[in-house]
C-alpha cells in the first residue's frame, strides 16, 4: 500500500508541475500497485481524476480562465461521448481496456514531446462540428479506458477553437471534470450489476493525495525546467505504455476472458447449498460462490467451522474497523501462498473486502490453489450494515 500512496503523491505532483498529465497514472497505479481489478480501477481513476481536476478548474474559474462556451461546444458532446464509453465497457474484458490504456498513454507521451509552441504555431479555427465530434470522441476514450484527456483536450481548444494556452487549460479542466463525473456515475452502474463497486476510503485518500501533490507541485513548477521534465516524463509513458502492453496483451486473447470476469461475483450456488452446508456432497471440483450479507451472516451462524478473511489492507482496516473473529490476509501478490498457511483448505472460506471486488478474485485464486469451499461475502460496510458484529 506504501507504493500506491507514493503513485498517488507522483499522480498530484506530476499534475502540478506540467499543469496537465499526472492523472493519466491514477489507472496504473491503482491496478498495478493498489491490486484493484480494471474495471473498479478505471472508476475510482475517474473519480480521483475528476476531484483533482475540480480544484483547478475552480482556480481558473475564479480568474476568468474558462471558456464556458468551448465548455458547450466541447463538453456537451464530450458528456455523451462519456456516457457511452462508459456503457460499453461493460461489454469489453478489463485486459483489452488496459491494452487501449497502454496505447493512450504512448499517445500521450507523444503530446507532451510536441510541446506547447508546436500547438500554439498550428492554429486554425474548425467548425462547431469537427469540434463536436472530437470532443465525443475524447468523452469515448474517457468513459472506456478512465483518462481525462486532457492531452487530447488541450490541443484541440488552441488548435481549432483558437484559445489561447492559458484559457485553454482552464477550460479543459472544466471539461474534465464533466466528463469524469458523467463516466463515473456510469461505472457505478456498470459495477453494481456485476455485484461490485468502488473503494470509497481509496478514491477519497487517493483523491486527497493527489490534490496536495498538485499543490505542492504547482510552487516548485517554477524552479525544474519544463522542457528537461516534459521530455523524462513522455520517455516515462512510452515505458510504461509498453510495460502495460506486454502484461495485458497476452490475456486479451485467453479463452476465459469475458465482460465483467474481473468484477463480477462466482455466480452463487442454490440458496439450499448456503443454508445447509452439511448438506453439500464432496466434490472433484471446489465449491465457490458468493453470499448476500444476510446468507452471509446465516451461513457463519449455521458453519461454526467456517474461516471468515479479510483480504483489504492494513490502512483500510485501521480507518474502518473489520469483522469480529476475521482473519486479516491481504489481497496482492503471493496471497494464495499466504492464505494456504494461514487457514486449513478443507473448511469453508469466506473471504470479504471493501467492495467485492478484491475478495472476488481472492476467492477464484483459493480455489485454484485447492480450497475446497470458498465464497465471497462482498463488501465490508453492506455487512456492517446487515447487523454482523465488528470490532
Amino acid at each position: 500500500m506504501l507504493y500506491a500512496l507514493l503513485g498517488a503523491v507522483a499522480i498530484g505532483l506530476v499534475l502540478g508541475l506540467l499543469g496537465s498529465g499526472g492523472s493519466i497514472l491514477a489507472v496504473p497505479v491503482l491496478v498495478y500497485l493498489a491490486d484493484q481489478p480494471e474495471k473498479v480501477a478505471i472508476a475510482e481513476s475517474l473519480a480521483i481524476v475528476g476531484a483533482i481536476a475540480s480544484v483547478g478548474a475552480l482556480t481558473y474559474a475564479r480568474q476568468g480562465l474558462v471558456d464556458w462556451k468551448s465548455v458547450l461546444g466541447f463538453g456537451v458532446p464530450g458528456i455523451i461521448g462519456t456516457y457511452a464509453g462508459a456503457a460499453l465497457a461493460a461489454y469489453v474484458p478489463g485486459a483489452a481496456q488496459l491494452v487501449l490504456f497502454g496505447i493512450v498513454m504512448i499517445g500521450a507521451a507523444g503530446a507532451m514531446l510536441k510541446g506547447r509552441a508546436g500547438m500554439e504555431a498550428g492554429r486554425q479555427r474548425r467548425a462547431a462540428w469537427v469540434v463536436a465530434l472530437l470532443g465525443a470522441g475524447v468523452g469515448v476514450m474517457t468513459g472506456l479506458v478512465g483518462v481525462g484527456g486532457g492531452f487530447l483536450i488541450i490541443p484541440a481548444l488552441v488548435l481549432l477553437v483558437g484559445l489561447d494556452m492559458r484559457l485553454a487549460v482552464g477550460t479543459s479542466l472544466s471539461i474534465i471534470v464533466l466528463n469524469s463525473a458523467t463516466g463515473f456515475l456510469k461505472y457505478l452502474d456498470v459495477l453494481q450489476a456485476s455485484g461490485g463497486g468502488v473503494d470509497w476510503g481509496l478514491v477519497g485518500l487517493f483523491a486527497a493525495i493527489g490534490i496536495g501533490g498538485s499543490l505542492v507541485g504547482a510552487k516548485m513548477s517554477q524552479r525544474v525546467p519544463q522542457k528537461q521534465l516534459r521530455r523524462g516524463f513522455a520517455v516515462f509513458l512510452v515505458c510504461m505504455g509498453l510495460f502495460i502492453l506486454v502484461q495485458e496483451g497476452p490475456r486479451v486473447f485467453e479463452a476465459e476472458a469475458a465482460p465483467l470476469a474481473e468484477t463480477a461475483q462466482a455466480p452463487a450456488p442454490e440458496a439450499a447449498t448456503l443454508a445447509t452446508p452439511e448438506a453439500v456432497a464432496p466434490e472433484a471440483d471446489p465449491i465457490l460462490g458468493s453470499l448476500s450479507p444476510a446468507e452471509t451472516a446465516a451461513f457463519l451462524d449455521a458453519t461454526p467451522q467456517a474461516q471468515l478473511v479479510d483480504v483489504r489492507t492494513g490502512l483500510e482496516i485501521a480507518a474502518s474497523g473489520t469483522l469480529r473473529g476475521a482473519s486479516t490476509i491481504a489481497y496482492g501478490p503471493g496471497f494464495a501462498g499466504r492464505a494456504a498457511s494461514a487457514l486449513d483448505p478443507s473448511r469453508p472460506v469466506v473471504l470479504y473486502c471493501a467492495s467485492g471486488a478484491r475478495s472476488g478474485r481472492a476467492a477464484q485464486s483459493l480455489a485454484d490453489a485447492g480450497f475446497s469451499e470458498v465464497y465471497n461475502a462482498g463488501g465490508f460496510s453492506s455487512l456492517e450494515t446487515a447487523g454482523l458484529p465488528t470490532e
